[in-house]
């Protein structure tokens, strides 16, 4: 696995984060006025460029204050992560 690799872009409303996982997996990570979203994607083979995104293997993200309660373990399990199904079990994601 190569090193991770991130980049990051900033408005006065938002923040985005593209980090390349190094496994062929790629995640951005969307940090708004209401709360934090994080996506994986399928990397495409013919480019190191992190804007190339082959597919979208799944989706976990929160209000801040949900957050909070996740971290503090407030929240019950079965409402902590929620995955957008896929297409594609052998992604790994459950």
């Amino acid at each position: 696995m190569a090193g991770i690799i991130y980049t990051e872009t900033r408005s006065d409303t938002d923040s985005r984060t593209e980090i390349d996982l190094g496994d062929g997996r790629g995640m951005t990570i969307n940090i708004t006025g209401e709360g934090i979203i994080m996506d994986i994607w399928q990397l495409a083979d013919d480019g190191p460029e992190l804007s190339i995104r082959e597919r979208h293997l799944g989706t976990a993200g929160m209000m801040f204050d949900e957050w909070a309660d996740w971290v503090c373990g407030l929240m019950p399990r079965a409402y902590r992560i929620s995955l957008i199904p896929t297409s594609a079990p052998s992604a790994g994601l459950t």
